[in-house]
């Protein structure tokens, strides 16, 4: 729009002699705001640029996609954890019960029965 401007300043001007009711942005308009200098500014003004929000909105899905995958991940190494968790619980266990049936495995060697109470803590602290 304002090379528009420029360029009938400056050289439209002068194949018009001067005279702006020849001209095309410098008519007088009929009423305040009505020529086509201030219609083409406005119009200029008010267009918004389509690209600018399709990279927002492409970048918004973008954190979204991110927040799905964080998400997953973390579901993953909980479960991960729950299944450590009850492996070692299971494996208490199964010590437990050897050593209240008085057999001897390579990880009840060296417990006995008075070490029955602190195995059955963990097992519940590890359930909780």
């Amino acid at each position: 729009m304002q090379m528009l401007n420029k360029y009938e300043e400056l050289n439209l001007a002068t194949y018009v002699d001067g005279k702006k009711e020849k001209m095309v942005f410098e008519q007088e308009a009929p009423k305040e705001g009505e020529g086509i200098k201030e219609l083409c500014t406005q119009m200029c003004d008010s267009l918004k640029n389509p690209y600018f929000n399709l990279y927002h909105w492409c970048k918004g899905e973008l954190f979204d996609i991110e927040a799905v995958t964080n998400a997953l991940t973390s579901k993953e190494k909980l479960h991960a954890r729950i299944g450590q968790t009850e492996k070692k619980k299971r494996s208490t266990q199964g010590d437990l019960d050897n050593i209240t049936t008085g057999k001897k495995t390579a990880t009840t060697l060296f417990k006995n029965k008075n070490d029955t109470g602190s195995m059955v803590n963990k097992i519940e602290a590890v359930s909780k």
